[in-house]
């Protein structure tokens, strides 16, 4: 989302009124998802999309007459005719979108109170200032009912930015927002009893991707996850490798000792590790110092063979919990058949998406999870007696 609230920014400071179309419900199949945002310029210049097809234009008129009016209003957008020869965009589904206007003002945070209903730019300043420190904050907005068009943010504790002007509902919106902004997923809040909806956008910060190693695999994989939008940084102890010419996708390419590196570098339930060394013995070192680390994924690079080895060390040498190898994706990657180092770049950046989006694809490292919890569960119930409950190659 951040790049359209930058640009959002730009058209304030050019005084340009535009409106925002937000995805706030859909039902079947869609062409976008929940929280998808779109910017509708008067003169055409659009910024992202809703969608495409009929569909997408039927929101650009609709928002092309809040712009005139100033009135929100939400559109549906029905996707569900027949399929023809001449029906377009059919996807089977419904879309509702909530559209409003967005006026050009001068932005001052300091001058207007937190709790003060404040304009727009003014409130999407404080929470790009928020997203900017890599806090959690999610944007309120009432899409139906009094008020609708009025707009807060809420973190995970303090006080709100802005309000909403529901009155005492608004004490029963919050904690529910919150607890929406805990999930990470957006969700549209329905209180029919007041005839009130709102949707929670969650900001959710841009992921970063570590990746330790600057081989062969690095190099496309760092390429296609910054087109994806994470921000990127790539480490390696050996300069030769590890330096903006060979990665100019990255954001920051690091010429270091491994381990010590890794050790130093913030992370957060927004990084993502993938380990491709040029060996085990820094699988292990890396591994290590990030195991305990509250990130959303540790991914590393390695045949079954090698992969059982490393965590094999790592219980038998280092005193590691088995159940905590369970977080690591080893193998690596999605089951997709690759062979070349970018198609296993894809397989490996395929499945740090199914794990950013909760989607249901099936990992490689599933059946050895499997395998190691049966392995457990024999040794747990007294059927491994004159076993281990190790790894095995």
């Amino acid at each position: 989302m951040e790049s359209i609230y930058d640009q959002l920014a730009e058209f304030a400071a050019a005084g340009d009124e535009v409106a925002i179309a937000t995805i706030v419900d859909v039902r079947g199949s869609v062409p976008r998802e929940v929280g998808a945002k779109m910017i509708v310029h008067p003169l055409g210049r659009h910024v992202g999309t809703v969608g495409g097809g009929c569909g997408e234009a039927d929101v650009i008129r609709a928002a092309l007459d809040v712009l005139q009016t100033g009135d929100p209003v939400t559109v549906h957008v029905d996707l569900t005719e027949e399929i023809s020869m001449q029906a377009l965009g059919v996807c089977g589904g419904v879309m509702d979108v909530f559209l409003e206007r967005f006026a050009a003002e001068p932005v001052d945070v300091s001058a207007v109170p937190a709790s003060a209903s404040m304009s727009k730019p003014e409130l999407y300043a404080r929470m790009r200032s928020a997203m900017a420190r890599r806090e959690p904050v999610a944007l309120l907005t009432v899409v139906r009912g009094p008020g609708a068009g009025n707009e807060a943010v809420v973190g995970l504790d303090g006080d709100p930015v802005g309000t909403l002007g529901l009155g005492t509902l608004e004490e029963k919106v919050l904690p529910d927002a919150r607890r929406v902004l805990e999930g990470r997923q957006h969700r549209l809040l329905r209180y029919p009893e007041d005839g009130v909806s709102v949707f929670v956008e969650v900001q959710r910060r841009r992921p970063e991707l570590l990746i330790v190693g600057a081989g062969h695999i690095a190099v496309p994989l760092a390429q296609m996850a910054a087109m994806c939008d994470f921000t990127v940084t790539v480490l390696d102890d050996r300069a030769s490798f590890a330096n903006s010419e060979r990665f100019p996708h990255a954001h920051q390419v690091i010429a270091a000792p491994l381990r010590e590196t890794v050790r130093q570098m913030p992370m957060d339930a927004d990084s993502f590790i993938v380990l491709v060394t040029r060996g085990h013995s820094h699988d292990v070192e890396c591994l290590l110092e990030v195991l305990d680390r509250p990130v959303a994924y540790i991914g590393m690079i390695g045949s079954q063979r090698r992969v059982d080895a490393v965590l094999s060390l790592l219980v038998e040498e280092q005193g590691i919990a088995p159940e905590k190898l369970d977080r690591v994706y080893a193998p690596i990657g999605l089951a997709i058949g690759s062979q070349t180092p970018s198609e296993i770049a894809v397989c490996i950046l395929a499945e740090m998406i199914n794990v950013l989006r909760g989607g249901p694809a099936v990992s490689i490292s599933d059946r050895r999870r499997e395998r190691d919890r049966s392995r457990r569960g024999k040794v747990s119930d007294g059927q491994g007696a004159g076993r281990t409950s190790t790894l095995e190659g």
